[in-house]
C-alpha cells in the first residue's frame, strides 16, 4: 500500500482548554494530503512526546485533518500518520513533524502576526528598521540603534511579533522595542562582553526569545533565559576559534539546539536540547567557503543542514524529514547575494531566498511551489542589512 503522505501542522491552537483537575492542556491541529491510490480506507494517526515513538494513536477515519485535544500545555509532540486499506492493511509512517504545544509560536521576520516572514532590512547610516509586510503591501519604519549596533530581532514579549531590537557589541547591551505596545516601550539587558556574536534563541521552550551570546575566544555560549525573567545565566562550552554558530532547532523540541559550523572541514556540531543538552551529533555537509543556511525546509518542525555556496550560487540541503541522509540542490543566486531564508509564503516552510546587496532586491524562489515559481520585491537600498533572525 501507497506510504501516507506529507503530514503537518496545520493550525495550532493558541488558547488552552480545561483539562480534569484544573491541569491545563493545549490542542493542535494537523493535516495531511490523501493518498491517490484509489485502496486507502482511513487513516491513524499516532504521536508522542521524543522523535521516533508515537504510543499513542486514533483512527481518524477517511478524513485528513484532526484536532488533538488534551495535550500537556508546553509539551513537544511528534506526530506520524499512516494510512490503511479495507483490509486494514497500514502503509508507512509519513514523515514526522513536531511542534511545542500551548506556548507562544513565531515566524523568524514576522513583525505583524501573520505567520510569515516580512521583508526587513536595518539600515546603518541612521540606525532605522524599514519593514515591508507582502501581504498587505503595508510598510513601516522604526528608529532604534546606532550605526555599529547588530540587528537582534525576536520574540522577546511572546506575543507571537517579532520585536525590533540590537546588540551592542561595544557594551554587551541589548535594547529591545516590543511590539506588544506596537513599539511604544522598550526594555534594555546586559549580557555579553566585546567580541561576542549575538545567537539570541528560544533556548528554553516557553516561546520568547532569550538573550544569547557565543564567545569565539573560548567556544562558549551564555544564555540568559526568558524564564527566569532574564535573571541568572547558563554557560556551555561548545566550539572552537573558528566555528560559526547556527543555533537551530534540529530535534524539533521547539527549543534551539547549541550548534555550530566548522568552516575548515563543513562539519556540524549539535549539542541537543532533548538531552539538556548532555549529547551531540556531528553531520558533515558543505565544503570549503559554504555558507551555512539551517532553516526548516521541509515543514517537520526540526531545522534542516543546509549550506549556499557563492561560487555557484547553489543551495544544498540535507533535510531532516529523511534523517539527513538524502540531499538535494537549486541554483538561486549569485556569488555577490545574501542567503536570507525564510517562510515568506506562509506554508510553514522556508523558502529559497537571496538579498541583492547592489539594487536592494530580494528575489523568493517560493516552496509553495515545490521551488518552481518565484517573486521579487524591492526593498531596500545600498548599505543597508538586510533582516532575518540576527544571523
Amino acid at each position: 500500500m501507497a506510504q501516507a503522505r506529507s503530514l503537518r501542522i496545520f493550525c495550532l491552537s493558541a488558547a488552552l482548554v480545561g483539562a480534569a483537575g484544573g491541569v491545563e492542556a493545549a490542542s493542535v491541529t494537523l493535516a495531511w494530503n490523501s493518498n491517490s491510490d484509489g485502496n486507502t480506507a482511513g487513516y491513524v494517526l499516532y504521536w508522542g512526546n521524543l522523535p521516533g515513538v508515537h504510543p499513542n494513536s486514533v483512527d481518524v477515519g477517511n478524513q485528513t485533518i484532526r484536532t488533538l485535544s488534551g495535550l500537556a500545555d508546553g509539551a513537544a509532540y511528534y506526530f506520524v500518520v499512516r494510512a490503511y486499506n479495507v483490509f486494514g492493511m497500514l502503509s508507512g509512517p509519513s514523515m514526522e513533524v513536531s511542534r511545542r504545544v500551548g506556548v507562544a509560536y513565531s515566524v523568524a521576520s514576522d513583525f505583524t502576526g501573520e505567520l510569515r516572514a516580512d521583508l526587513a532590512v536595518y539600515r546603518p547610516s541612521n540606525g532605522t528598521w524599514h519593514v515591508f509586510n507582502t501581504t498587505a503591501g503595508v510598510p513601516f519604519s522604526s528608529a532604534w540603534g546606532l550605526s555599529s549596533d547588530k540587528p537582534v530581532p525576536g520574540d522577546y514579549d511572546g506575543d507571537g511579533r517579532i520585536d525590533v531590537a540590537v546588540y551592542r557589541p561595544s557594551s554587551g547591551h541589548w535594547f529591545v522595542k516590543e511590539s506588544r505596545t506596537n513599539y511604544a516601550t522598550f526594555r534594555t539587558y546586559q549580557w555579553g562582553t566585546a567580541g561576542d556574536i549575538p545567537v539570541a534563541r528560544d533556548y528554553d521552550g516557553d516561546g520568547l526569545t532569550d538573550l544569547a551570546v557565543y564567545r569565539p575566544s573560548n567556544g562558549t555560549w551564555y544564555v540568559l533565559r526568558s524564564s527566569t525573567g532574564f535573571a541568572g545565566g547558563a554557560a556551555y562550552a561548545w566550539g572552537v576559534s573558528g566555528d560559526v554558530p547556527v543555533p537551530g532547532d534540529f530535534d524539533g523540541d521547539g527549543i534551539a539546539d547549541i550548534t555550530v559550523f566548522r568552516p575548515s572541514s563543513s562539519h556540524w556540531f549539535i549539542r541537543k536540547s532533548t538531552t539538556g543538552f548532555a549529547s551531540n551529533t556531528t553531520y558533515q555537509w558543505g565544503t570549503t567557503g559554504d555558507v551555512p543556511v539551517e532553516a526548516d525546509y521541509d515543514g517537520d518542525g526540526k531545522a534542516d543542514l543546509a549550506v549556499y555556496r557563492p561560487s555557484n550560487g547553489t543551495w544544498y540541503f540535507l533535510r531532516s524529514g529523511t534523517a539527513y541522509t538524502a540531499g538535494s540542490a537549486y541554483a538561486w543566486g549569485l556569488s555577490t547575494d545574501k542567503p536570507m531564508p525564510g517562510d515568506y509564503d506562509g506554508d510553514g516552510r522556508a523558502d529559497l531566498t537571496v538579498y541583492r546587496p547592489s539594487s536592494g532586491h530580494w528575489f523568493v524562489l517560493r516552496s509553495n511551489s515545490n521551488y518552481t515559481a518565484w517573486t521579487t520585491y524591492q526593498w531596500g537600498i545600498s548599505g543597508d542589512v538586510p533582516i532575518l533572525d540576527g544571523r
